[in-house]
């Protein structure tokens, strides 16, 4: 069960179901909202302020995270990913941002 199975639904009016959600970020989380909608047949625009995907990530991409890629990649997206072929990458190993970008945000953008 997840939260969405706990959450009331609105009462569907054509008002509200022909509109694409908006998703500000084409980062992780941007990326992996999207994951989610594609699941679910939701309509959906992303809107990114960088020039790429995942601007922000990649001016740190230095810098190695503290969290393992096993709490890094969101399951949906995840689903998703699998399904082209992808692998995640080591589960216990914390990845640069670069490598968040390269391994997982990339490939995952480029569905």
């Amino acid at each position: 069960m997840t939260l969405l199975d706990l959450t009331p639904r609105v009462a569907d009016t054509g008002r509200l179901t022909a509109l694409p959600v908006a998703i500000i970020g084409a980062g992780p989380i941007g990326l992996a909202a999207a994951a989610h909608l594609v699941e679910r047949g939701i309509d959906f625009l992303i809107f990114e302020a960088g020039d790429e995907v995942a601007a922000s990530v990649r001016s740190w991409g230095h810098t190695r995270l503290f969290s393992p890629w096993k709490h890094l990649v969101d399951p949906a997206s995840r689903r998703l990913l699998e399904q082209q072929g992808w692998v995640l990458p080591d589960p216990e190993r914390a990845p640069s941002g670069a490598e968040l970008v390269e391994k997982y945000v990339a490939p995952l953008a480029a569905l």
